[in-house]
């Protein structure tokens, strides 16, 4: 199985799209998958689930990059570089292919609220442009290396 697989079924058991890339993407030994799931709770339905940040898929996506290349002490002062460098090239590239990185605008309403939410699970969405999302950011990781 892939890591975008592992992705994909993470979403699929219910978890929001943040925790799904990062916890199928962090590095093995960072952190067990239990702690990447809690971690990335927050960053869920358009940060803090509300509906107009960044996309879940794109913060999990860049809590990867960030394990994997973060600045984790005062002489790696290079890895902060490297890390926003790819941070920006996933950006751009989720962005391109998508349009947007921003919860709100990839899915046409602002799921914010729980009206809303409602909505979009009824009318599909989260399953139809969430999940699709979910494992277009791990195919950019893939290609990415990360």
């Amino acid at each position: 199985m892939t890591r975008t697989e592992k992705a994909g079924g993470i979403f699929k058991q219910g978890f929001n799209c943040s925790q799904a890339v990062f916890t199928a993407f962090k590095p093995e030994d960072f952190i067990d998958d239990a702690s990447a799931l809690k971690l990335a709770t927050v960053f869920g339905a358009g940060v803090a689930c509300g509906g107009n940040g960044a996309c879940g898929a794109v913060t999990g996506a860049l809590m990867a990059i960030s394990a994997k290349h973060g600045r984790g002490d005062v002489e790696s002062i290079q890895a902060r570089a490297k890390t926003y460098e790819l941070g920006q090239q996933f950006m751009k590239i989720f962005e391109k292919e998508h349009g947007s990185i921003m919860c709100e605008k990839l899915l046409g309403i602002n799921i914010g609220t729980p009206e809303n939410m409602k909505k979009a699970n009824d009318e599909g969405l989260i399953k139809n442009i969430c999940y699709p999302l979910v494992l277009s950011a791990g195919n950019i990781l893939e290609k990415m290396g990360i």
